[in-house]
């Protein structure tokens, strides 16, 4: 939470010494406090920014490898990476650019443009966009639309970083135009380097750009760095500041792990019960308990509190089982109570299954009975959906761990269908019978999803299928209603005359619902006089249900036009039910509906009225 007075604001030049020196800690094994990760990330050209850094301390003591007055000429990036050291590589190049004019840059910028190897094409167009910047920022800006995204962010900073120093007022009228990230970019680049700004006038600058915020995170988060040697003051700093908790987890994991290194895996337990929101709250957890997670699983399964032990162990396992899942495994097998270990068990066997598919069908034995078949399904699912023919092929290695593979065989061909719902439909129809009860579980899964990209041929297989073990409502109803979820009442309609009589009820209802939301209600009752009189039943009864509930003042407007007096009852009957649960008409009108009724219909709506007095 930001504070108030004319205290010099060097802390945002420490956010960046502190952000970049986590940066290159990957690589060199420095080690250091990060302040801001959202600041300077950590993978975003860190290399370059600190052999930068280094160059512009050194540049004007050595000399002695490469003078200041050897000028390549424009696009001979041969000579200025030929240079081992990414320092002379930026000593090359600033002695080149550093006098260059606007006309030469853009040249350089066109020929950086075709430097294979991107590390050097980003240090070359780092640099280049630098100098563009005290010449033309405006143009600097406008070449980023010409690099990938990442880098154009990290360009993006460069270009701000330099123009915030050499005209303040522009630079910020500048991100003031931008939208949305790049605007927080440029007003991160700005606090960093102008931290010669008093704090009031650091977050002036924030407020005008509509960023409030993040002028707000950036001092928490200094502050919460500066009392990092108390870890409870600095967690308190960050959970008692203005920003949600999701834009600050890294500086949160920070102080996480300096308080872990105090008091132990008892922290699992303050970021279980401190932090609100439930994404930051598993990260933090995952991070602090990745280190030891034997350690930290052991440490949840003594505390008292049943939930909180359930829910802390099961998100440690099944990060853990991530990485090694047959650790993780032989590790929550020997807990008790079983009700406790058999719920790890099952999480980790489920996500290993997601996360390493094949590795659980090698190695399916480790895995618990009881789970092996979820852990299956889950594993051959996610395989499918890269290689359906290789989840097919792998079927016959479980053979002998479980009793039945057709669960399995149904998760591969739904995840198949998503994708080649043709292929898989033939596939199917050319490997089962048509009595073979796999067959219809199969075209099940399948038939929606081909009713989509080719209705013809999906009605066709559909109304081709027959068997003898099976009666009721057929696969032509599934078709149907598809066709009918996303809109399609043409070619919906255009299938009528084909259903099976088995299907009617449920193909006519479901065409009939999507022409009272597509406001044909006249035609949706015309749709019913092909039905037989039981049909017509279960029919009007789902349309006039729909129709009420939807539009209950056209219903009633059209009640004088329904061609029978058996459908102005039943009519009349949905709209007092439905206006019952939601009042719509008046009391005239239900009264005027209430004597349109048939003997049979009232004495229905009294039985209702009384079930529910």
């Amino acid at each position: 939470m930001a504070t108030n007075g004319k205290q010099s604001s060097t802390v945002f030049n420490r956010i960046a010494l502190v952000g970049v020196s986590f940066a290159i800690g990957l690589v060199f094994g420095i080690l250091a406090i990060v302040a801001i990760q959202n600041f300077v990330p950590r993978d975003e050209h860190s290399t370059q920014e600190v052999a930068q850094g280094e160059f512009e301390q050194t540049t004007t003591t050595s000399t002695d490898r490469i003078s200041t007055t050897d000028k390549i000429d424009v696009g001979q990036f041969q000579e200025v990476f030929k240079h081992d050291s990414i320092s002379d590589q930026y000593r090359a190049l600033h002695a080149t650019l550093s006098h260059a004019t606007e006309q030469e840059l853009k040249d350089w910028w066109i020929q950086s443009k075709n430097i294979e190897r991107s590390s050097h094409r980003e240090i070359a167009q780092q640099i280049i966009l630098r100098n563009l910047t005290a010449i033309n920022p405006q143009q600097a800006v406008q070449y980023l639309n010409e690099v990938s995204p990442l880098l154009a962010d990290a360009l993006l900073r460069t270009i701000f970083n330099e123009w915030a120093v050499l005209d303040l007022d522009g630079a910020i009228q500048a991100a003031a135009k931008l939208l949305r990230t790049r605007r927080t970019l440029a007003l991160e680049s700005i606090l960093k380097t102008r931290d010669d700004l008093s704090e009031d006038e650091l977050r002036a600058i924030a407020v005008q750009l509509d960023r409030a915020e993040t002028y707000d995170r950036l001092s928490s988060e200094v502050k919460a760095l500066q009392s990092i040697a108390n870890p409870r003051e600095s967690w308190s700093i960050l959970l008692k500041d203005n920003v949600d908790d999701s834009l600050q987890t890294e500086s949160l994991v920070t102080v996480a792990e300096a308080w872990h290194e105090q008091i132990g895996f008892e922290v699992l337990s303050k970021i279980y019960a401190e932090i609100d929101d439930y994404g930051s709250k598993v990260y933090l957890l995952e991070a602090i308990a990745r280190v030891d997670p034997a350690g930290a699983l052991e440490y949840t399964y003594g505390l008292n509190a049943n939930y909180d032990k359930l829910n802390l162990s099961t998100i440690i396992v099944r990060d853990w089982a991530k990485r090694d899942a047959p650790a993780a495994l032989n590790a929550v097998s020997s807990l008790e109570p079983s009700s406790f270990s058999s719920k790890l068990e099952d999480t980790v066997a489920t996500t290993w299954a997601r996360t390493a598919p094949v590795n659980v069908i090698e190695n399916v034995g480790a895995i618990p009975d009881q789970f092996r078949l979820s852990a299956l399904e889950s594993a051959f699912a996610t395989i499918a959906r890269r290689d359906p023919m290789e989840a097919l092929d792998r079927i016959t290695s479980v053979d002998a761990y479980v009793g039945n593979t057709s669960s399995l065989l149904n998760k591969i061909v739904t995840e198949w269908s998503y994708q080649q719902p043709d292929v898989v439909a033939d596939w199917v129809v050319k490997n089962f019978i048509q009595d073979d009860s796999q067959r219809r579980s199969l075209l099940m899964q399948v038939l929606p999803r081909l009713a989509r990209q080719d209705p013809d041929h999906a009605f066709e297989l559909a109304k081709t299928y027959t068997s003898t073990t099976h009666q009721g409502v057929g696969l032509d109803y599934l078709v149907i209603r598809e066709l009918a979820s996303v809109g399609n009442l043409e070619a919906a309609k255009q299938f009528l005359p084909q259903v099976k009589e088995s299907s009617k009820s449920a193909v006519y209802s479901t065409v009939g619902e999507l022409m009272i939301r597509e406001s044909e209600e006249l035609e949706a009752l015309e749709l019913g006089k092909n039905l037989s009189e039981k049909q017509q039943d279960f029919y009007y009864v789902r349309v006039m249900s729909l129709w009420a509930a939807t539009k209950p003042k056209k219903l009633y407007e059209s009640l004088k036009d329904l061609p029978t007096d058996s459908l102005m009852s039943k009519a009349a009957l949905h709209l007092i039910l439905t206006n019952r649960r939601q009042p719509v008409l008046s009391k005239e009108q239900i009264d005027h509906a209430t004597s349109l009724l048939s003997f049979d219909d009232e004495l229905h709506l009294n039985r209702i009225i009384n079930l529910n007095l």
